[in-house]
């Protein structure tokens, strides 16, 4: 990068290169009519979506839309930073709007799910993923190679305890061998299928490409604790998954119900407290992140 070069093109690079740090920080130096352009907006919305300031990415964001109002790529973020705090409606309304603009789009379909995704779960604490599957599924179609369209289906995967979810995580790998978030994605996978060291291993690695990823320190340490003897309860649980589980235990009651055995009802409630922590990890693990990109 030249010495001379201004900073809203240093800032693009600083962005390109993964930096958004420096990159807000090249654009604190822009003075005169430039503070006014879509470029200086559009640059300064992602550098603070990347750097998880939802609020501020938002609003610079609308400042944006306001010299440019049919750009895609600042109604995306505007859409990711609206999931971000929980705020569905003007999250779907922004990228549906990306997606009117630019129906082949792949990502916009796969960002579209993503947000679907975040927020499934009704008022009653019930979740459903049909829609979120059906958009991830509309960007594969678009672009079946499409990395973030591919991590977002195995995200989805994921969160629905589908059973093709590893086969998801595992091509985006394939893809993308140096990414910390398919590594991730492939480690949730496996665990949840019971495979605790198979998937600590692809956390560790996510540690090691991307030192700063606190949620896969973080995964490492909780997957590490399931491979402790005494967490083989848990293991079993993880390899058969929630509704074989939760259908055995009541069998399981309603058999001692019936033949008037209490001593076993101790151990029923010794499973019912190990799959409450069960449930606890999932939510851990398959909490989702954004999708990062470039403009």
């Amino acid at each position: 990068m030249h010495a001379a070069a201004g900073p809203l093109v240093l800032a693009e690079h600083h962005l390109a290169r993964g930096r958004p740090d420096r990159a807000l920080a090249a654009l604190a130096k822009v003075t005169g009519p430039e503070l006014e352009t879509y470029e200086f907006w559009a640059l300064r919305a992602i550098a603070l979506y990347r750097l998880h300031g939802w609020e501020e990415a938002i609003d610079a964001a609308r400042e944006g839309l306001a010299h440019e109002p049919n750009d895609f790529h600042l109604l995306e973020v505007l859409a990711l930073a609206q999931s971000e705090l929980k705020n569905k409606g003007e999250a779907v309304e922004a990228i549906e709007t990306a997606i009117s603009l630019h129906p082949q789009e792949a990502v916009l379909h796969a960002h579209k799910a993503l947000i679907l995704a975040r927020n499934a779960q009704n008022a009653i604490g019930f979740a459903s993923y049909r829609k979120a599957r059906a958009a991830a599924e509309d960007a594969l179609r678009l672009d079946p190679h499409c990395v973030a369209a591919l991590k977002v289906r195995a995200h989805v995967a994921l969160l629905s305890g589908e059973r093709p979810a590893q086969k998801f995580a595992a091509r985006v790998l394939s893809l993308d061998p140096e990414n910390e978030q398919a590594h991730v994605l492939v480690g949730s996978a496996l665990a949840h299928r019971g495979r605790v060291t198979a998937g600590l291993d692809h956390y560790l690695e996510a540690a090691r490409l991307d030192p700063k990823n606190s949620e896969a320190a973080r995964l490492a340490d909780r997957t590490q604790a399931l491979r402790h003897p005494a967490a083989f309860v848990l293991r079993i649980f993880l390899r058969a998954g929630p509704l074989p589980v939760l259908l055995t235990i009541l069998v399981l009651v309603i058999v001692f119900e019936l033949t008037g055995l209490e001593t076993p009802l101790a151990i029923i409630g010794i499973l019912f407290l190990a799959f409450f922590y069960y449930l606890l990890f999932s939510g851990a693990v398959l909490h989702g992140k954004g999708q990062r990109r470039s403009r």
